[in-house]
């Protein structure tokens, strides 16, 4: 990914591109394609372009239309055709961003819903003074911003704005929520540092700043076809357009394969799209990690079975001895500007990057996504509530004992799941259940407005079903578990994310629940449309390898030394862990009881030492 970052001063002030240029230099070494900046009046913008695919080089820094309105993009445009169609535009090699630019000119800062691709992006309207700051609808990158009395800095990299040697003062609620386990959202760990929403934009004007999507994440219809078949083949060329998307031609990309049915299916849809134009010579490079000593986390024979169908094999990175050492990090420069890392992971980073250093590598292929949007949980409560609150009693007997049949469990008790899941879908939760009992929380109120989370704008635009509910829900906690390029200790590479793009995230909202998940067949449209395509073992093996033992064996062997971690605590001293209760819960899971809470005892310990690694004081 790029880095594009600037900085709009008031009304009277002008800048420099020196002034700018100055923003890029904590990110230099992230700059392998240069650093421009263009600045006029009080407005300046810089990109440090990362070229990642053959169209990315049309375009090396901010651009300037003759109005004078400015953008700076980081990112792919995927329905660039489709949008010089409809603007106009003849020359097939006009950039992304000035196809955006021109979008803008037409149809304002709406111009975003009509966005295709992964993306965030700086725009500056001459005629109204206002910036405006977007991001794609699943926020594939990030986009921070600071307000300070005389400026306005944004950047995707929270090095143009936070100074590790300045000690910034800690967000509270956000100390909450990394402590409870909730949705961090828009917060970052600084004050005065937030981040721009996946799928809105914010407009800042005269003093004031207005934040509205330009994408909703629930369905505004339910598409019904006449046959399985036809599901099957319309998710088949999205999922082919999406993958085809993402393996344009330009710097080598390097495919995550795990073994589980996302990955393969990336892998071998690409394969297949490769044997389709005769380039089967070449196939996608891969990466496989894997944990012999865990025995829920099985994948070799797995993506060694996709390897043996494709005729390839990849890099295979062995991760058994991968785990926290809960020391400080003795190098101050390599440390993240947020929490979750330990010094152990680099010298996995630096053997990851010495095995793939001379091939070039700028992108990563992810399949995440694919679980929680094509029934990785094979539940029938959303739709047999969607049945109940729409009167449909009949359906909901004949749906509620077929689901009873497998399980054998009573119908009377399905439909009593049934009632209490509606109910608790239109109440919500009263609280976290899964908040760790030492964490104390430390703030009045929740760090975002109901009305800016998926659940609330559903809420504010329509009554909606609790599949839709349940859906909004899902893809706010999926967003949080995409990768962080900002969480590395090696190179910062470009993810994409082939179930995230938003023409097959659109249809899947859309697909009736009965096509994704069915009584004993949890991913049931995946299975049905890509059978042929991934070997058959992967298809059908129970479900991914999940990891069950590295948790608790980690809680075994460094149960003194997270006591010790502990021990000393900011967190405690500062009034947000209750010391008792922690040492208590982390004796439980050393002798392999309350094992459940063996993640939330490591993320803990984590974020203590993190605040040490920086001095950072909760006192602000």
């Amino acid at each position: 990914m790029s880095v594009i970052f600037g900085v709009r001063r008031e009304v009277g002030a002008t800048i420099r591109e020196e002034d700018v240029l100055r923003l890029a230099i904590p990110t230099y070494r992230w700059a392998p394609d240069g650093t421009f900046a263009f600045a006029k009046g009080r407005i300046g913008m810089g990109k440090q372009p990362c070229y990642t695919h053959d169209r990315s080089r049309l375009e090396s820094g901010p651009i300037q239309d003759e109005r004078g309105n400015m953008l700076v993009l980081d990112g792919r445009l995927d329905n660039h055709i489709e949008l010089r169609s409809l603007l106009g535009i003849a020359d097939p090699e006009v950039s992304d961003g000035r196809i955006m630019l021109a979008a803008f000119h037409r149809w304002g800062m709406e111009c975003c819903s009509r966005f295709v691709g992964d993306w965030a992006l700086a725009i500056w309207s001459e005629t109204d003074k206002a910036l405006s700051l977007a991001r794609d609808h699943a926020g594939t990158r990030s986009l921070y911003f600071e307000e300070r009395s005389s400026e306005l800095r944004w950047s995707t990299f929270l090095e143009t704005l936070v100074a590790k040697q300045d000690s910034p003062a800690l967000r509270k609620d956000y100390v909450d929520a990394y402590l409870g386990g909730d949705s961090i959202g828009d917060i970052t760990p600084y004050v005065g540092v937030q981040s721009v929403s996946p799928g809105h934009v914010i407009v800042f004007h005269d003093g004031r700043r207005h934040q509205k999507p330009h994408w909703r994440c629930y369905s505004k219809g339910t598409i019904r076809y006449g046959h399985d078949k036809e599901y099957e083949e319309h998710f088949l060329d999205l999922l082919k357009q999406s993958v085809q998307r993402r393996t344009v031609p330009g710097a080598p990309v390097l495919a995550h394969l795990s073994g589980g049915m996302d990955s393969s299916t990336i892998v071998c849809i690409s394969d297949l799209l490769k044997r389709e134009t005769g380039n089967s010579h070449d196939l996608l490079d891969t990466v496989s990690f894997f944990d012999d000593s865990e025995p829920s986390w099985n994948e070799r024979p797995y993506f060694t079975e996709v390897e043996a169908q494709r005729g390839k094999s990849g890099e295979h990175m062995d991760v058994s001895g991968l785990r926290p050492s809960f020391e400080l990090d003795e190098d101050e420069t390599r440390t993240s500007l947020l929490p979750g890392l330990d010094p152990c992971m680099r010298t996995h980073a630096e053997e990851f990057e010495r095995r793939i250093r001379d091939r070039g590598y700028r992108t990563l292929l992810s399949g995440l996504g694919g679980d929680e949007l094509l029934g990785g949980v094979p539940t029938p409560l959303p739709e047999l509530s969607d049945y109940l609150v729409r009167c449909q009693f009949a359906v909901l007997w004949k749906r509620a004992i077929a689901w009873s049949l497998g399980p054998r469990k009573p119908v009377v008790y399905q439909l009593w799941e049934t009632v209490r899941f509606s109910v608790n879908a239109y109440r919500g939760q009263p609280g976290n259940v899964h908040r760790p009992p030492w964490a104390i929380s430390q703030s009045d109120h929740h760090h975002r407005d109901i009305s800016n989370t998926p659940q609330g704008t559903a809420w504010e635009e329509n009554w909606n079903t609790p599949t839709v509910i349940t859906t909004a829900n899902t893809w706010e906690t999926l967003l949080t578990t995409l990768p962080n390029p900002q969480l590395t200790l090696g190179e910062r590479r470009e993810y994409r994310f082939p179930y995230l793009d938003r023409d097959l995230v659109d249809f899947l909202l859309q697909v009736p629940s009965e096509q994704l998940v069915r009584p004993g067949r949890r991913r049931s449209l995946m299975r049905r449309a890509v059978k042929g395509i991934v070997p058959e073992a992967v298809l059908e093996r129970r479900r991914k390898g999940y990891l069950a033992r590295s948790p608790m064996h980690t809680i075994s062997v460094s149960t003194v030394r997270m006591r010790d971690v502990m021990a000393t605590s900011h967190l405690v001293h500062q009034g947000y862990v209750d010391k008792d209760q922690f040492d208590a819960y982390l004796q439980r899971a050393s002798l392999g009881v309350e094992t459940r809470w063996a993640p939330a005892l490591i993320r803990t310990c984590l974020l203590e030492l993190w605040l040490r690694s920086h001095a950072y004081s909760l006192s602000h």
